[in-house]
């Protein structure tokens, strides 16, 4: 069984990038080889990838320190030894800092004191590893004692876009690279920058492992009803839910919710879903915010079709949302209250009630982040 600490070495089969030249991002579809490999995984489950840092960022900070990058580093944590390269690469969390490194620095800094630990959690937040050692002095700070210091690099997880029943050696995955600008510098997702920018295909070792759901799965009873509200990223799952339902001949209906920025450049995997809508397996309804003067989002077009969507509740639906939580859920779940309320003739005590009780028989699943 393979896992965090043990995990399979896969190699990149497939990257394509599914968005236009005109696109404000850029989203990919990965396939990942597990030929031979003895992995199982269910429609629903994510697996975890450790990527590695970006080696110039790796290199920059072995240079700060006046190291080789061949000294010994012994990881408390594991008990194991590393050269500090291979620690900085793998093991060590290069974005973030903590307080214990920040007390290294020689310099000191009255953002220590106990009154300033929010401006301490501030600066913290917006300077990395890299950019401290760089501002502070760092004479006779040890690649041991900097390495003690340093938060571990965790995994990254990312939602399985295919059916094994479909690709038996394949995982397929959908990647949003992430970049933003702090303090006039372009930053990387690690995670992403490492599958979509320093990744060779066929040839770097991506190590993963399945994290298993054990709740966001297709219903028991093939022929249930299924809602998927899946905007962005957030429809890969859904991806593998229609692959297997269709390979596996289930009679249920499917409506998906999509929805993104504009049609002609990030309506990821269109031709799957319009080749199913086309043979009568899926109602889409498609939500592209900037395809129009006002904004519409898929809580909007939930509510357009609030008269049919109550029915396939009331028939016994499961209703998904992948994506977003900090505004999609929220909205998505609103939209929801909304719904029972003006459809069910529900006042609200009794429409919370309701979506509390989908909840509890697990026919309201959230897989968000």
């Amino acid at each position: 069984m393979y896992s965090r600490t043990t995990p399979y070495l896969s190699r990149i089969k497939e990257r394509t990038l599914l968005t236009g030249s005109k696109s404000t991002k850029k989203t990919y579809h990965f396939s990942l080889d597990i030929e031979g490999a003895e992995i199982a995984y269910q429609v629903g489950d994510s697996i975890g990838i450790l990527p590695e840092n970006d080696p110039k960022i790796v290199g920059a900070i072995i240079d700060c320190l006046k190291a080789s990058g061949k000294e010994e580093i012994f990881d408390l944590r594991t008990n194991q030894t590393f050269s500090f390269q291979d620690y900085l690469f793998h093991k060590a969390n290069l974005n973030r800092v903590n307080t214990s490194f920040f007390k290294l620095l020689a310099a000191p800094s009255d953002l220590l004191l106990a009154e300033k630990k929010a401006d301490l959690t501030a600066y913290l937040h917006t300077h990395t590893l890299l950019d401290l050692l760089k501002l502070h002095k760092t004479a006779g700070l040890s690649p041991q004692e900097l390495c003690k210091s340093l938060m571990p690099l965790m995994p990254r997880f990312y939602s399985i876009a295919s059916s094994q029943k479909v690709f038996s050696s394949e995982i397929h995955l959908l990647v949003a690279h992430v970049s933003y600008t702090v303090n006039g510098q372009v930053r990387f997702g690690v995670g992403t920058h490492f599958l979509c920018d320093e990744a060779k295909v066929g040839s770097t070792p991506i190590p993963l492992y399945i994290q298993p759901s054990n709740h966001f799965t297709l219903p028991s009873d093939p022929t249930t009803p299924i809602i998927l509200i899946g905007p962005g990223t957030g429809v890969a799952p859904f991806r593998a839910f229609l692959q297997e339902r269709i390979a596996t001949h289930a009679q249920g209906k499917n409506w998906l919710f999509f929805g993104e920025r504009n049609s002609a450049t990030d309506f990821h995997y269109r031709d799957f879903w319009q080749g199913l809508e086309k043979i009568g397996k899926l109602r889409l309804d498609l939500a592209f915010s900037r395809d129009q003067p006002e904004k519409i989002y898929v809580q909007h077009k939930m509510i357009e079709e609030k008269k049919r969507l109550w029915g396939w509740l009331q028939e016994g639906a499961h209703l998904y949302v992948c994506g977003d939580a900090e505004k999609m859920a929220k909205d998505v779940d609103a939209a929801l209250h909304q719904i029972a309320r003006e459809e069910g003739s529900l006042n609200e005590e009794e429409g919370r009630a309701y979506i509390k009780a989908l909840r509890t028989e697990k026919r309201y699943l959230l897989d968000v982040y």
